[in-house]
């Protein structure tokens, strides 16, 4: 049948990267089982770290895709761990993330209570991991304002609530610079967080400090189902992307025109803190170090 459209389907990653209309240095981190970086890019700049493919619908761009597979897991073990040498331990039964998220949200970025303390910096995985190449294990050290660093046993149940946040964020943020360097500073515009871990509050200005998006980090009002929803997009698309007089509507232009941002995304997080994003900015080096450290099995 001449109206009968036959088009290629897409997985579920570049299903999620279409469910809203990405500009120019925004990031999608999906927080499922797994944790995800999406970005669309016109930048070209392969690494064995992550992924970088064809975009699955516009010509000329790339969908960057960074993947780890601690994610919730890592997450709900440090959360676990802390509220199971907690004394109110059943104060906080009816929401599993009440402490985590109180001794997170009153701890200082990188645990320090004054600019000469030392930074505090924890790697946790549960599972092998996938970026970096490393065993299952869990690492502390502490940076010296010198950048000195020095391998520790342990840490204060706070430091843990927010060092495992900002580990992965800081490994996020260390991958995606070389995409992010046509801005100055190299940060995305906005943050889109969806998957299950989105609502978590904590979870939201952890990971908005340290990407420091410039417009805030908003949650897309789907959540768990940005896949299905990018993927309906993708459908849509497919069957009225061609105009009248013959010319195909592009994707982005698609979804933008039918795109009411007011009743699809919330903010959750102011993103960017002067001072603050710079802080983080300052230990990428020495966090680079710990994951070579890890690598070589030290």
């Amino acid at each position: 049948m001449a109206e009968c459209v036959i088009t290629p389907f897409t997985g579920d990653n570049p299903s999620t990267i279409l469910a809203l209309p990405l500009r120019p240095l925004d990031a999608i981190v999906s927080l499922g089982t797994s944790t995800t970086l999406l970005m669309a890019t016109p930048t070209y700049f392969p690494s064995p770290s992550y992924h970088l493919f064809n975009h699955p619908t516009d010509k000329g761009l790339y969908m960057f895709m960074l993947c780890y597979c601690n994610g919730a897991l890592a997450r709900e073990k440090t959360r676990d761990e802390i509220t199971s040498t907690s004394a109110s331990l059943s104060s906080s039964s009816d929401d599993p993330w009440k402490e985590f998220n109180e001794k997170t949200l009153s701890t200082q970025p990188l645990g320090k209570s004054s600019k000469s303390d030392d930074a505090k910096l924890g790697i946790y995985f549960p599972i092998p991991e996938i970026v970096p190449n490393a065993r299952a294990g869990t690492w502390r050290y502490r940076i010296s304002p010198a950048g000195d660093l020095k391998k520790v046993e342990s840490f204060d149940s706070g430091a843990d609530a927010r060092a495992i946040l900002e580990s992965q964020a800081l490994s996020m943020r260390l991958r995606a610079n070389p995409l992010l360097s046509t801005s100055n500073p190299a940060q995305p515009r906005r943050v889109y967080l969806v998957g299950g871990a989105s609502k978590n509050p904590a979870i939201a200005e952890v990971l908005g400090q340290v990407l420091g998006g410039r417009e805030g980090v908003y949650r897309l009002d789907v959540g768990g189902n940005a896949c299905a929803l990018g993927a309906a997009y993708y459908a849509a698309w497919a069957v009225e992307r061609r105009k009248q007089d013959g010319e195909e509507e592009g994707f982005e232009d698609f979804v933008a025109e039918r795109w009411e941002e007011g009743g699809r995304i919330v903010k959750v997080g102011e993103g960017y803190e002067e001072g603050v994003w710079e802080e983080y900015g300052d230990v990428l080096g020495a966090f680079e170090e710990v994951e070579r450290r890890i690598g070589r099995g030290e």
